[in-house]
């Protein structure tokens, strides 16, 4: 048996048994309250202050659902933003495929072969 079995059994065990600790005059009081309080429950039937009917419910989520759209067509942007950079994938994949190095490095090549070398071996 597992534990939530064995959990179960217990409890309910427990419950069977503080049933029957309850003598028969408390027994009948809990019965007859009950009774009236469901009795009093049918009786207000569908008078309970916010109730939303079954075919309402599907329609009011269908409204809702059409607003929610129809406010996010109307704020979305006129025109798409430009892009950044007008490269295709294919000019991407021929630059990285070249032998050659960028062109960026001609302006300060002096700069990319300082980057590039070790300087935390010097004196500081």
């Amino acid at each position: 048996m597992s534990g939530d079995e064995e959990f179960e059994t217990r409890c309910r065990e427990a419950l069977a048994a503080s049933v029957e600790a309850v003598d028969g005059h408390a027994r009948s009081r809990l019965n007859r309250a009950r009774q009236v309080a469901l009795g009093a429950a049918r009786e207000q039937g569908d008078t309970r202050p916010f109730r939303i009917p079954g075919l309402w419910l599907p329609g009011g989520v269908l409204a809702t659902a059409a607003v929610l759209a129809l406010a996010v067509w109307v704020a979305r942007p006129v025109a798409p933003h430009a892009p950044l950079a007008e490269a295709s994938p294919l000019e991407d994949a021929e630059m990285l495929s070249s032998s050659d190095g960028p062109e960026l490095y001609a302006d300060d090549a002096d700069f990319y072969d300082w980057a590039g070398s070790d300087a935390s071996g010097g004196t500081g």
